[in-house]
């Protein structure tokens, strides 16, 4: 019985996570148009009747909404990539660099996204194996970089940044600054450190490739 309720659990669970995940998402892109593209699909209701029902009015609201915004990132990737926007995004990052605490945030997401979506640039370029918190004891991580050499000319060590993400959601995590010797370079695809982490440690890389050969 206990052997059958951890198997839905494990077929079930994933799917609803990424139910949430994907609502979650939805909500937070169309929650700012959703009271206009409501009262603008109300003007409808007569020529579509379904339309008074609420739940799908609004279910149809966040559907227009996001092809609206596909719309307009598309339209908006054209003319930064063809015509002269890019002297718009210079000069918007110039007012937002000198506003107080604003550029902070501003500069590190700029960068960060940056960094993420840059086709020549890797986020991640090594999955590795690194003592954290403790000499004693290791985490899977990922080097993501160069040390700064503000940080570096401290110590006689040769160091390098590691991001160890935390379980279950690797979202977050810590940014650990780690000498060489104690970061050690597995042969592990970024997917598989991930699917380990999340799992806490159920979903072993290697293991699951036996299983599904004995298949």
């Amino acid at each position: 019985m206990k052997k059958y309720i951890i198997a839905g659990l494990i077929i079930l669970l994933p799917l609803i996570l990424t139910i949430i995940i994907f609502v979650f998402v939805i909500d937070i892109f169309t929650a700012p148009f959703l009271n206009m593209f409501v009262d603008f699909l109300a003007n409808f209701q007569n020529v579509l009747p379904i339309l008074k029902n609420g739940a799908i009015l609004k279910v149809f609201a966040r559907i227009l909404i996001l092809i609206m915004l596909l719309v307009f990132i598309f339209i908006l990737g054209v003319i930064a990539r063809w015509f002269f926007f890019r002297s718009l995004i210079n000069l918007m990052n110039k007012v937002f660099s000198k506003i107080p605490f604003v550029k902070t945030i501003y500069k590190t997401l700029r960068d960060i996204i940056s960094s993420f979506i840059a086709q020549e640039r890797k986020a991640f370029t090594k999955t590795a194996m690194v003592a954290f918190p403790s000499k004693d004891s290791y985490c899977v991580g990922f080097e993501s970089g160069t040390v700064p050499e503000e940080c570096q000319s401290k110590v006689k060590e040769k160091l390098k940044p590691v991001f160890v993400p935390t379980a279950p959601h690797p979202i977050s995590g810590y940014m650990v600054i780690a000498p060489e010797k104690d970061i050690y370079s597995i042969d592990m695809t970024n997917e598989d450190a991930v699917k380990f982490t999340v799992s806490c440690g159920l979903i072993v890389p290697g293991e699951e490739k036996v299983d599904k050969s004995k298949k």
